[in-house]
């Protein structure tokens, strides 16, 4: 399963997988560090808060297919950012 998670992106990794009727639901963890802040481009590790996006892929043998992604959001450190 795991390889298959590393075909959608190679940042997340495999957690778990559940089949409740005709939807496989698969959870997955991105194992980003770091990240860049979308407006002055500095890494930050210091994490603000976590987060779920789930979204749909194709079905697999006939069953509808629902990745969630716990995700994480990042404290930009930078004090010259000119978003802070």
């Amino acid at each position: 399963m795991d390889e298959f998670i590393k075909m959608l992106d190679k940042n997340l990794e495999y957690k778990s997988h559940e089949i409740i009727d005709d939807t496989i639901y698969i959870k997955v963890e991105s194992n980003r560090k770091e990240l860049k802040c979308p407006f002055c481009c500095q890494t930050s590790t210091k994490v603000h808060s976590h987060y779920k996006r789930s979204f749909q892929d194709l079905p697999i043998q006939g069953k509808k297919v629902i990745v969630i992604l716990n995700n994480r959001k990042m404290f930009c450190t930078n004090p010259d950012c000119p978003v802070l």
